[in-house]
C-alpha cells in the first residue's frame, strides 16, 4: 500500500515538473554584434604590421580582389563587420578571385601560401563574429590572426618584388 502511494506521489511530481516551460537566459536574447570590440581595442593588439611598397601595389593594380581584401581589413580594424553581414557568398567569391586574379609576377608558392592562410583566418573571424557565444578576447584574437597574416601576405609580396630585383652576378 505504500508502494502504490509512493508511485501516485512520484508520478504527480513528474507531471508537475514537466508542465515547467525554460525561461530564456541572457546569452540567448543577446544580439549584439560588436561584443563591445572598439577601434581602441583592436589597436592595442601587439603584431608587426608590413606596409605594401608602391612597386608592388603598381604591380597589383589590376588586381581589384586584392583591393577589396584590404578594403575589408581597413573596415575590420574600424570594427565594422559589415563585410560578414552582407551576402554569405561575398568571401567566397573574393577569395575565388583573389586567388585566380593574381598577376602573374607575382604568383609564386609564397604568396598563394600567405593567401591559403589569410582565406581561413577570413574563414575563422568570420565563424567567430557569427556565433552567438563568442566573447570579447575570442572576436579581439581572431582579429589578431587575420591581421597577422594579412601583414605576412604584404610581407611576402614585398619580398618577392625585392628579390626580383636583385641582380647577383655569378663568377663564371
Amino acid at each position: 500500500m505504500v508502494l502504490r502511494h509512493f508511485k501516485i506521489i512520484c508520478f504527480c511530481f513528474v507531471v508537475m515538473a514537466c508542465n515547467k516551460k525554460q525561461q530564456p537566459t541572457e546569452a540567448t536574447t543577446e544580439t549584439n554584434k560588436t561584443y563591445d570590440l572598439t577601434e581602441a581595442d583592436i589597436a592595442k593588439l601587439k603584431y608587426l604590421e608590413f606596409a605594401i611598397d608602391p612597386k608592388v601595389e603598381a604591380l597589383a593594380e589590376p588586381w581589384q580582389p586584392y583591393f577589396r581584401l584590404k578594403t575589408a581589413i581597413e573596415n575590420i580594424k574600424k570594427t565594422d563587420f559589415s563585410f560578414f553581414d552582407e551576402d554569405k557568398k561575398a568571401i567566397p567569391e573574393l577569395l575565388k578571385e583573389l586567388r585566380e586574379g593574381i598577376p602573374d609576377t607575382l604568383k609564386t608558392q609564397s604568396v598563394l601560401s600567405r593567401i591559403t592562410i589569410v582565406e581561413n583566418m577570413l574563414y575563422k573571424l568570420d565563424e567567430t563574429y557569427q556565433l552567438s557565444t563568442t566573447t570579447k578576447t575570442e572576436l579581439a584574437a581572431s582579429v589578431k590572426a587575420l591581421l597577422i597574416s594579412y601583414s605576412n601576405l604584404n610581407f611576402q609580396l614585398n619580398k618577392k618584388i625585392e628579390k626580383d630585383g636583385q641582380n647577383i652576378v655569378r663568377p663564371n
